[in-house]
């Protein structure tokens, strides 16, 4: 028997786990999970405590594959063991969109991971050897960590990637598309909620902290990286995240002047319903302010619904994302007088997918097919960089200079064909080239990676 599509050795499970996030939201609309599910890395403690209130002949018949595929890879991520991974991956150009469960980014990297967990700690090492990247950083340790457990508390530090929000294609506050920055982070393991009568109407909750520095080219030099998260469940059905970031610090020229500037922070709401249903259905809405002049910064919402077609598990998602004000506030997302460089690190928006003034409507189709292997379809309508080059912050946009209204289809398979083994391969066309700064100079892109799990 082969392992399910999950693998990893890992107290959490991460942004790149597609298939196993769909499974997770199914079992969480239909109230076998109870715990908040919006915030990446997602602590396995609270999931697999729910998980073990259940037993599986007692879980309806449409929902055992679920059942079964979430609770082995918990059980496998959090089992004291070591695991070590090589990977390659081509594509023809860059990718320069990416959505929740993507990984590779240039157009060949070669990567080795060596991960291993006990009782109090994990850690992780990842090297990442990239050909011909965009921000020219060929070498680098991005997934690498190091985590201990104290109490009800995950301590890390490294370049994990984050994902805030119910959403899947974007992010407004937090998201995988640019890289992370090395950061300590604090999480709550257990997402218990609080034994008392004062208290406990606040439901199952979990907080995410954490504090990096952003140590790219730009404007002002190493400014400092914070966020915090507080999600909860006050009922069964909706889960409600108050979240926050903040860029300040670093200097100029070399001389410290942020003692006296403002400093640059995004305020997030986001909700996510479980509907009342036959079919296990969400819906979920986000926005987040920069400034109390220019209300929803960025503003998005959607519909998710989990259902079986042919004996195999399907997610239909379809979400839209508006990363402005209104048509009379460009330029304004992401951007700020004193810094510059605005919300971004290493030449990518830090937020959404599609950095500001941009509109995207996506319908996915996610499959679970088997146990080893999962299919995602995309169509997108997108309009990028509204208005073009703005004078004060012309070279900021990270993906066009001009306006672009494009349509695109992305197609990908994932499939564990061994223990040993993992392939996936994608492929993306649009109407039109998008410049993408010379990331990405053709209208289609193709992709392919192996997994070698030694």
């Amino acid at each position: 028997m082969f392992l399910p599509l999950t693998a990893s050795t890992a107290p959490w499970i991460s942004t790149q786990d597609l298939s196993l996030r769909s499974d997770l939201e199914t079992l969480a609309d239909v109230g076998l999970i109870k715990t908040p599910i919006t915030t990446y890395p997602l602590m396995w403690a609270g999931i697999i405590k729910e998980i073990d209130k259940h037993d599986i002949r007692n879980i309806g018949q449409e929902y055992k594959d679920i059942f079964w595929r979430v609770k082995s890879a918990g059980k496998r991520a959090l089992r004291n063991d070591s695991k070590k991974i090589l990977k390659l991956s081509v594509a023809s150009s860059e990718q320069v969109l990416r959505s929740f469960g993507d990984s590779a980014r240039s157009e060949i990297e070669v990567t080795a991971n060596s991960a291993s967990m006990n009782k109090y700690f994990a850690w992780n090492l990842q090297v990442n050897r990239v050909v011909n990247p965009f921000d020219e950083d060929t070498l680098h340790y991005d997934g690498s960590y190091v985590a201990g457990v104290w109490g009800n508390w995950v301590t890390s530090v490294g370049k994990v990637e984050k994902w805030w929000g119910a959403s899947w294609d974007s992010a407004n506050l937090i998201s995988n598309n640019a890289r992370s920055p090395l950061a300590i982070s604090l999480d709550r393991n257990y997402p218990d909620a609080i034994d008392s009568p004062w208290l406990s109407w606040i439901g199952p909750f979990s907080i995410s902290g954490f504090v990096g520095q952003l140590d790219d080219r730009r404007f002002i030099s190493d400014p400092t990286l914070a966020g915090f998260s507080f999600t909860t469940k006050p009922v069964e059905w909706l889960e409600v995240g108050l979240r926050t970031t903040t860029i300040s610090g670093g200097s100029y020229d070399g001389i410290n002047e942020s003692l006296n500037k403002d400093s640059k922070q995004i305020n997030g709401l986001d909700l996510r319903w479980s509907l009342p249903s036959p079919i296990p259905t969400n819906f979920y809405f986000s926005v987040t302010d920069e400034e109390q002049e220019a209300s929803f910064a960025t503003q998005q919402f959607g519909l998710t619904s989990s259902f079986k077609l042919f004996q195999q598990d399907w997610r239909v998602v379809l979400e839209s994302t508006k990363s402005f004000p209104n048509d009379d506030e460009l330029n304004f997302t992401y951007e700020d007088d004193y810094y510059q460089s605005g919300y971004r690190y290493n030449q990518r928006a830090i937020g959404s997918t599609y950095d500001n003034d941009s509109s995207a409507l996506t319908l996915s189709l996610i499959g679970n097919l088997t146990r080893h292997q999962a299919l995602q379809i995309k169509i997108q309508d997108l309009t990028i960089n509204r208005q073009g080059a703005d004078a004060e912050f012309e070279d900021n946009h990270s993906i066009t200079t001009e306006p672009l209204d494009v349509k695109r289809l992305a197609v990908s398979w994932d499939y564990q064909a061994s223990r040993k083994h993992r392939f996936k391969i994608g492929f993306e066309i649009t109407d039109k080239t998008i410049e993408a700064r010379g990331r990405q100079s053709e209208r289609v892109r193709a992709s392919a990676s192996w997994s070698y799990y030694l």
